[in-house]
């Protein structure tokens, strides 16, 4: 076998047996959540066109697999799980009018490079024109408890919410736009902008904030617009800087406050953020009496580039990102697919197969002997399966020693042989593969009852 045949691009990879196993149970756990809340299952094309992808903005060109058809139409390996939900729920004709919609999917995903915390499958639940922020955000919440409990305490689930609707009620009380206060944030981050006086965390703004019921600067020498890297003011943004340093404080309020103290608090110090912390109160509230694990603060660091609501961050107890969610309202807008609002949440398919209490199936290896009457052996396969066993037939088990060898040495395996003696009784011995003299008898004449403790020989 050759080694082109065998290899695959960097970041691919082929699995079997036990391992593509516990991915077929993370992506069945996971639709079985979100059909008990009513997502339409979904399974999306691997293909699409790549300015399908490109348009939405979530995967760059140089990111997505992409090539030319017969008919020179331009390409592209499925790249993004949101957008192929999209795609295919406005291509079944659901998304008319403003009616809610919800879908559910798990998508392969085909990029050049890994997003850091997602694999190459994801599990995704989307909310399309949903009327009611608090139904969608709610019903996130409660999709994740529902996978926290089935994942087990063993996980140490939590959710990290940070709401970016403050940061839009700040940009507007500024006079910026969402994409102006995004751009501003941008060239932050970038080191293109000069950072405000006093750094978030500062003690001297902490305080300053918690003691005053309007955080705001009134505006000095300092405040007059955004700076760009020859130290000039940027007089299309006047007011950039101040809206960086109403974010510096609020973020270095919430700091070290306790998680019910801190909605009151901010809407406090930023009073145009006061119907952004009641909506975020009641989300908390519930989490609370979910037993849900919840942090909550106002970091601004990995603030999408787009206009976002309450959005949060799934992750374990050892602090790796399982899945994220919150509003897309902005960057769905620009897909023209009659699309208002949107919520979505996508989890690694890989991390949850890692994490899942996967169920061992007991597994019957069932030997035919020369001497067996071939209607008796299929009769006992049926019999068997029938009880929940599965069963692995060995049709012509050659040097049954070495056979028997082969089978796992685990509690959940059994073997069992086939021959006369079973045709002219009726009954059939199972052999636990790991604890020699402990077995089960199976009639044939009636459905076995599975996983009954095996009883000494």
């Amino acid at each position: 076998m050759s080694y082109a045949f065998e290899a695959l691009p960097r970041g691919f990879s082929d699995l079997v047996g036990t391992e593509a196993a516990r991915g077929v149970w993370a992506e069945s756990m996971f639709r079985s959540v979100t059909s008990s809340f009513g997502f339409a299952p979904v399974t999306v094309a691997p293909v699409g066109y790549a300015e399908t992808f490109e348009r939405f903005g979530s995967a760059a060109t140089g990111r997505i697999f992409t090539f030319e058809d017969l008919s020179g139409r331009r390409l592209a390996l499925t790249a993004d799980s949101l957008v192929a939900v999209l795609r295919a729920l406005a291509g079944s004709g659901r998304l008319t009018g403003d009616a809610s919609v919800l879908g559910a999917a798990c998508v392969p995903i085909a990029r050049y490079r890994r997003k850091r915390h997602r694999g190459w499958s994801q599990a995704v639940a989307v909310i399309c024109n949903e009327s009611d922020e608090l139904a969608a955000d709610l019903t996130l919440l409660r999709l994740w408890a529902a996978l926290f409990e089935i994942l087990g305490p063993t996980a140490g689930g939590r959710l990290e919410y940070c709401d970016y609707g403050v940061l839009d009620a700040i940009a507007t009380d500024e006079g910026l736009s969402p994409a102006a206060a995004r751009t501003a944030l941008h060239r932050r981050r970038r080191g293109l902008a000069r950072p405000p006086s006093g750094e978030a965390g500062d003690a001297r703004d902490t305080e300053e904030a918690r003691g005053t019921d309007d955080a705001r600067d009134t505006g000095d020498a300092a405040d007059t617009g955004d700076i760009s890297e020859s130290g000039e003011s940027d007089a299309t943004a006047p007011n950039a800087e101040r809206f960086l340093r109403r974010l510096d404080r609020v973020s270095a309020l919430c700091r070290g406050l306790p998680l019910e103290e801190a909605p009151d608090r901010v809407a406090e110090a930023e009073p145009v953020t006061a119907e952004r912390m009641a909506h975020l109160r009641t989300v908390l509230t519930i989490a609370h009496e979910m037993q849900v694990s919840v942090e909550f603060g106002l970091d601004w660091e990995h603030a999408p580039e787009y206009q976002a609501g309450l959005c949060f961050r799934a992750r374990t107890g050892d602090g790796r990102t399982l899945g994220d969610g919150g509003g897309y309202h902005h960057m769905v807008r620009t897909l023209d697919i009659g699309l208002s609002r949107c919520w979505s949440t996508s989890a690694s398919v890989n991390l949850l197969a890692e994490l899942g209490p996967v169920p061992e199936t007991e597994c019957v290896h069932l030997m035919r002997m020369p001497s067996a009457d071939l209607r008796t052996f299929m009769a006992a396969a049926r019999r068997l399966r029938a009880a929940g066993y599965d069963v692995l037939e060995h049709w012509r088990p050659r040097r049954l020693g070495r056979q028997l060898r082969r089978v796992p040495a685990q509690p959940s395996q059994w073997f069992a042989l086939v021959g006369e003696k079973e045709a002219a009784t009726g009954r059939l011995t199972l052999q636990n593969a790991a604890a020699v003299g402990v077995t089960k008898t199976v009639d044939l004449g009636a459905v076995p009852e599975p996983a009954e403790a095996g009883h000494q020989a």
